[in-house]
């Protein structure tokens, strides 16, 4: 079975190095046999690869049409003796289209056709029934190409476990807990001022993700590098969470699973 996103990356190295051979001609145009051969043989690399893209689903037709429409342009150059510059302009034009619509959508839409396996695969050893149930909608987010929804489901698990933890020291030690860390002077939490009083557990719910991973540094539950890598997944959520140009891709949303796998939900320190 041809691996096409290979094929295609093979196939913008050969563009590159007909592009190259053509630059340094002399002449103004493309005369000689073996490099018009060349070309062609290019072009018959191109045909099935084209037909498989076509049968698939992940990458747009439009766009491969108007690919397939430059190939064929470019075959019809190497039937005589062309200028160069018109082999320079449709070969930028099939490199840059291939590169952007086609190579790139069909390796995000691979990642999206495995990653439902790829996120359970993360999070097989969580039993939890609580947690499931956001990871079971994040994953369906993400087999659905939703993954900035995703994002925030699987945060949901993330603050749900660690408020769960942090209750079961009481609401009394929580408070008690939040003092010590305002009036720590240490770099990490000398910025940290706020007071809570807390009457239900309801109200731990109030408090903010970053507050509460902060306190879980200060307690030791996460070391720095720990907090650091959860800080940044707390970034993403709230970055896929408010209306923004971002759209992380599978890619980024797998080692967020990870992350927040194996700095929370299987940590033994958040049992």
């Amino acid at each position: 079975m041809i691996d096409v996103a290979q094929a295609l990356e093979d196939i913008l190295e050969e563009l590159a190095a007909v592009m190259k051979a053509i630059t340094k001609l002399k002449t103004a145009s493309v005369s000689g046999g073996p490099l018009r051969k060349r070309v062609k043989d290019l072009y018959k690399k191109w045909l099935p690869l084209s037909g498989v893209l076509e049968k698939g689903s992940l990458v747009d037709l439009a766009n491969l049409q108007s690919v397939s429409s430059e190939w064929n342009r470019l075959a019809k150059l190497a039937d005589g003796k062309n200028p160069k510059a018109q082999y320079k302009s449709i070969l930028k034009s099939i490199t840059s289209a291939t590169e952007a619509s086609l190579l790139h959508s069909f390796i995000k839409g691979s990642a999206l056709q495995t990653i439902g396996g790829t996120l359970r695969g993360l999070t097989a050893s969580i039993s939890n029934p609580d947690l499931m149930k956001y990871l079971d909608e994040s994953i369906r987010c993400a087999e659905a190409n939703c993954v900035r929804g995703s994002v925030v489901l699987a945060w949901c698990a993330v603050a749900f476990h660690i408020q769960e933890k942090l209750v079961s020291l009481g609401l009394t030690q929580l408070e008690a807990a939040f003092d010590r860390m305002r009036l720590d002077q240490g770099m990490m939490f000398k910025q940290f001022n706020r007071s809570y009083r807390l009457s239900t557990r309801l109200d731990v719910q109030e408090i903010p993700d970053a507050h509460l991973i902060l306190l879980c540094r200060f307690l030791t539950y996460l070391d720095d590098t720990e907090y650091k890598h959860l800080k940044s997944a707390l970034d993403l959520r709230n970055g896929c969470g408010h209306p923004t140009g971002y759209q992380p891709d599978p890619v980024k949303l797998q080692a967020y699973y990870a992350d927040i796998t194996q700095l929370v939900m299987i940590n033994p320190r958040f049992m």
